[in-house]
Order: structure tokens, then sequence, then C-alpha cells
């Protein structure tokens, strides 16, 4: 993690944010929009700062303009885990302003990066007057509580091939290009390790899997490019597993 100090931005206010329509936001009325303009200031990130830490008290919630932010948890010696990839649109750090907590995971930049924060103080505020605002997070909650509980039956089930199969296919949704024959190409916004911790094993097995699959002519991986020649096969190594 890179801990230096983000630039602050003056911009526009939150009625003017083309994410504003996409995000957990999309349910304040226009009054409450502005204030939450007035309640949030904007921080452009570059590649490897720290949005906010683990450990570290909640200042609030974050809300992601434009970028792509890591969410990694760090054991006792260290060693950081990818637990989550966040993309414009996405809410993040809403679970400490809920419980008052401190952060139980790391934002990290993965490149350039803009991020709103608002306050803690505005966001409880916001959900006093409109509940609606609660209930959107309570569902973001639900859903990340069924993506770890489908997350568990995949490792119970998949094969390494086909997890790493499945990162791909939903890498290729949340950031890559397709053509019109088919095929894709990704530039995968994390490392070999990050990908070999999303799937549960060691680099060393990731590197292995990846030359399979280079044989098989599923993939084909140059640094952090992936040229994909037909997506119907990738997607094809993990139906035959989930049917089974």
């Amino acid at each position: 993690m890179t801990p230096t100090t983000p630039t602050r931005e003056t911009t526009l206010g939150c009625d003017a944010c083309v994410m504003r329509h996409k995000s957990d936001w999309q349910v304040l009325s226009d009054d409450e929009i502005q204030m939450l303009s007035r309640g949030q200031s904007k921080h452009c990130y570059e590649t490897g700062q720290t949005v906010y830490a683990m450990g570290e008290r909640s200042r609030g919630v974050y809300c992601i303009c434009s970028g792509a932010v890591a969410i990694r948890q760090f054991d006792p010696e260290g060693n950081s885990v990818l637990l989550q990839l966040a993309y414009s649109g996405d809410t993040l750090g809403y679970e400490s302003v809920l419980t008052g907590e401190t952060h139980r995971c790391s934002a990290e930049a993965l490149g350039p990066a803009t991020v709103c924060l608002i306050g803690t103080h505005t966001v409880k505020t916001l959900i006093a007057r409109n509940p609606d605002l609660g209930l959107q997070f309570l569902r973001r909650t639900a859903a990340k509580l069924q993506d770890a509980q489908e997350k568990l039956v995949q490792h119970a089930t998949l094969s390494n091939r086909a997890k790493l199969a499945h990162v791909l296919l939903i890498l290729m949704d949340r950031c890559g290009r397709r053509g019109t024959d088919g095929a894709g190409s990704i530039y995968l916004p994390v490392s070999r390790r990050d990908l070999a911790s999303m799937i549960g094993t060691r680099h060393e097995t990731l590197s292995r899997i990846i030359g399979r699959m280079e044989n098989d002519g599923l993939a084909y991986f140059s640094g952090r490019s992936v040229d994909i020649p037909r997506i119907e096969a990738l997607l094809g190594e993990i139906r035959p597993q989930l049917v089974g």
C-alpha cells in the first residue's frame, strides 16, 4: 500500500455526477442530493495509494467515481488477500459507518481513481431522513453475503482451472473488451499473485494452470494482457462442473 496523501479536487456537486443513478444514492430526493453534495469531498488517487486502511477509524462512506479499487485483508504477518474489486458506482466502507467499528479491510487504488468521501454525519442524517438509503445498504450487505456463500460453493466444487476461468469471465464483464467474433481481451487490474489469492491457490500453481490453458488455446497471457479466442469456450470450463 502507498499511504501518500491523495489530491483533493473541487468539482460540481453530486447532482451532476454521471454515476448518481447507478449508485446507492439514486433513492435520494433532489434536496437530499444537495445535502449529500455539501457533505462530500472528492479525492484523486494514484496507483497504489490507500483509500482507507485496515484498522483505521471510519470517516464515512466512499463512492467510486472513476477507476478501480482493490479491497484487501491482511494477516498478522502482513500477507494480503484480495477480497474484491470495486469499480465506478460502487460504494465502500458503509459497513464500518453502520456498525461504528474500524475498517476490517483496506482499499487501494489500482490505477488513477477518483473517489468521493461522504462524511459519517451526512450519511447517518440522510439515512434518518430517507430509510430507503439504509435499505440500499442492507440490500448490498445481503448481496455480499450471498456472493460469499456462492464463493464457498465454488471453492468446494470447482477445480482451480475452473475458478480461474470464472474470475477471467468476471473481469471480462467488468473491464474487458469483446469482439464481434466471440473473442475478448482483458488488461488485468491485478497481479498474478492477486489472481492466485482470488482462486485460493499458490502463485506456482496458477502458473501451471495458465500454461495448460494456453496449450489448450483457451486464453493467452502476456504480462497483464489476456487474449481469449472464444469466450464461449472459457465459459464451457465452468458449466460441466456446475451442472455436475
